[in-house]
């Protein structure tokens, strides 16, 4: 309730830009989408907003994005363009042994990039339809099953990660 109100008491005066430093943090589910829903109508009536916020899922709502890491902007574009920048294609799946699925996968021909979300892992690959069943052959051999194997796109946060670890090995 308090960014709400912070953010009318800012809209009092009718601004053309708003500068917004993690307005979403610390804020609940439901009052985060409804905040999003207020900035949303504020940039359907042509009002500027600078947001920073650690949460990639907004960032993806921006028309442009600065993606910041150790003080230094890494990248700015849209969102879509960023997501372009992550080298090959995308599997996700659902493996035992998460860490050892993923020491295992990364070993692979044609595997460029492993990423753990929870209990899935994201795996980067130059032919995803290449790539998946051997990477079910290599986990089948150690006896490591693995669920719901589907490719997808990358999202921002990979997109980042992705970025941040290039930049890193360089």
């Amino acid at each position: 309730m308090q960014k709400k109100l912070a953010l009318a008491c800012t809209l009092i005066h009718r601004p053309e830009i708003i500068f917004l430093d993690e307005p979403t943090t610390g804020v609940d589910p439901i009052s985060r989408r409804e905040f999003w829903n207020i900035l949303t109508e504020l940039h359907l009536d042509k009002v500027t907003l600078f947001v920073s916020t650690p949460y990639m899922d907004e960032a993806e709502r921006c028309s442009r994005v600065g993606l910041m890491f150790e003080g230094n902007i890494i990248v700015c574009d849209t969102p879509g363009h960023i997501k372009t920048l992550v080298q090959g294609q995308l599997l996700e799946l659902r493996p035992e042994r998460l860490r050892e699925a993923g020491q295992i996968i990364a070993q692979l021909p044609g595997v460029l990039e492993v990423q753990t979300y929870g209990d899935l892992l994201h795996v980067f690959v130059d032919d995803a339809a290449q790539r998946a069943p051997a990477i079910e052959e290599a986990l089948a051999a150690r006896g490591i099953a693995a669920r719901g194997m589907r490719q997808t796109r990358p999202r921002m946060e990979e997109a980042f990660i992705s970025l941040i670890r290039k930049r890193r090995e360089t």
